[in-house]
């Protein structure tokens, strides 16, 4: 019989609202993350030679979660950094947001930066885990025996760059990352090009820009591949949480027809208004519902997602399946919910790769550029660590830099020193987050009961 039931679902989806991976990595339609002709370019094996002894100039590329923190982690040792983020304001909630769920790794990592007392005053607790019986409506609890926090991505980054831009030795500066050079006439090394058309110097740059980071494909050494994965879901948001529902704990509502290979995941919003909703399926589920066939994994060449686009009867369709196959879960929404219906793409995680004989790296050019998160190790939501891992990674990147230096017994970090640092983290990093990323995508995969 397929499907695992409800403990699988519990497990792949218990910290996310979005569930689309598979682990062996259905290759049709995978891009494999060369630079493009207007990103290449033709750098040294170190890059240019810069004063060793210097005071290093740090531009981090995205100002996300990762970013944020690891400015603030940076600053918090004496470090000036630059955070350049390409969003002028932060979004608010839409169908393209998704609620962050952080566990211990997240929460250590905010508290170690200070951060965390003041998100909580953005996001929610979490202790426990509903299951819902989409027929009889009646809900199981199960307490988590480890609290987690839920946000929304807008809300925490608010937060953060909030904190951040309070900071001495934090700059934020608002543009877009089109690509990082380096250039032997610059003093400094490097050059980070906006798309506005200017220029900033730096002898290191930290990558956080993303899944589709421009600063790990401008560079040559950094290869990867974007994996396509079999899994999707359709995303809806309701503007009220249904009655009798509690605000802290997610709810898993899966039907009892096995032959609808689908599960819902609902999540009340941390801000109290309202419930966001994933219905997570696989292609297999597309055998019966071909109407749910998501849209073709590409992007534009603006660099952005197309936009969304749902079949105008998509609506009718959802509302006939959950009347049918889960009453009590449609008998809990209204009509405006379905609305909102958006179909999402299949979920794609990021591969990186090394030459024959060497070992995957996250740092390029003599350690001065180095990613973090997605830019780096991008992965399925199936598990729910993929912001978890992004700031867990500018932690482990400020304590490769804060152990470098007290090494070498220096009093502030040099240039050398913050080049060594991000070597190390660039080599050992990998190791922890390679498997993760496996992991994540084997959740997704529709697998077959024993």
């Amino acid at each position: 019989m397929l499907r695992s039931g409800p403990l699988f679902a519990l497990t792949s989806a218990v910290f996310n609202l979005l569930l689309w991976s598979d682990a062996k990595a259905y290759r049709v339609g995978n891009t494999h993350m060369q630079p493009n002709n207007a990103q290449r370019v033709i750098a040294s094996k170190e890059g240019p030679k810069i004063d060793k002894e210097k005071t290093p100039i740090i531009v981090i590329c995205g100002g996300g979660p990762a970013g944020l923190l690891v400015s603030i982690l940076l600053n918090n040792i004496g470090i000036k950094s630059t955070v350049v983020e390409q969003e002028i304001e932060t979004d608010s909630w839409t169908t393209r947001s998704y609620t962050i769920i952080l566990n211990d790794k997240g929460i250590g990592a905010l508290k170690r930066a200070a951060c965390f007392e003041t998100a909580l005053e953005v996001g929610s607790e979490r202790s426990f885990t509903y299951l819902f019986n989409g027929t009889t409506g009646h809900i199981k609890s199960i307490h988590k025996n480890s609290p987690a926090f839920a946000f929304t991505r807008p809300h925490l980054v608010q937060c953060m760059e909030s904190i951040a831009s309070e900071l001495t030795d934090v700059t934020i500066r608002k543009a877009g990352v089109s690509s990082v050079t380096n250039d032997e006439d610059d003093e400094l090394g490097l050059i980070v090009h906006l798309e506005d058309g200017t220029n900033i110097s730096a002898t290191h740059v930290i990558g956080a820009d993303g899944k589709w980071s421009n600063v790990r494909q401008s560079l040559p050494s950094f290869t990867a591949t974007m994996v396509t994965c079999p899994s999707s879901a359709v995303h809806m948001v309701m503007n009220s949480i249904p009655k009798g529902w509690k605000a802290n704990g997610m709810y898993i509502i899966e039907p009892t027809n096995d032959e609808c290979k689908f599960y819902i995941v609902a999540s009340p919003l941390p801000n109290g208004c309202g419930l966001s909703i994933s219905m997570i399926y696989y292609d297999q589920t597309l055998e019966k519902y071909p109407w749910l066939t998501p849209p073709i994994d590409i992007k534009n060449d603006t660099g952005s997602w197309e936009v969304d686009s749902s079949p105008t009867t998509l609506s009718t369709h959802l509302k006939r399946l959950f009347e049918e196959e889960m009453p009590a879960f449609y008998a809990a929404l209204n009509n405006e919910t379905f609305n909102t219906a958006v179909v999402r793409r299949r979920v794609t995680w990021l591969q990186m790769e090394a030459e024959e004989g060497k070992k995957v790296t996250y740092s390029t050019l003599g350690g001065r550029v180095t990613l973090i998160g997605d830019s780096a190790h991008a992965m399925t939501p199936s598990i729910g660590e993929g912001c978890n891992t992004a700031l867990e990674s500018a932690v482990k990147l400020v304590d490769a830099i804060i152990a470098t230096v007290k090494e070498k017994e220096e009093t502030s970090c040099t240039t050398s020193t913050m080049s060594l640092a991000f070597m190390r983290y660039g080599s050992s990093r990998p190791n922890e987050c390679i498997s993760l990323q496996k992991l994540s995508a084997a959740r997704s995969n529709l697998k077959k009961e024993t």
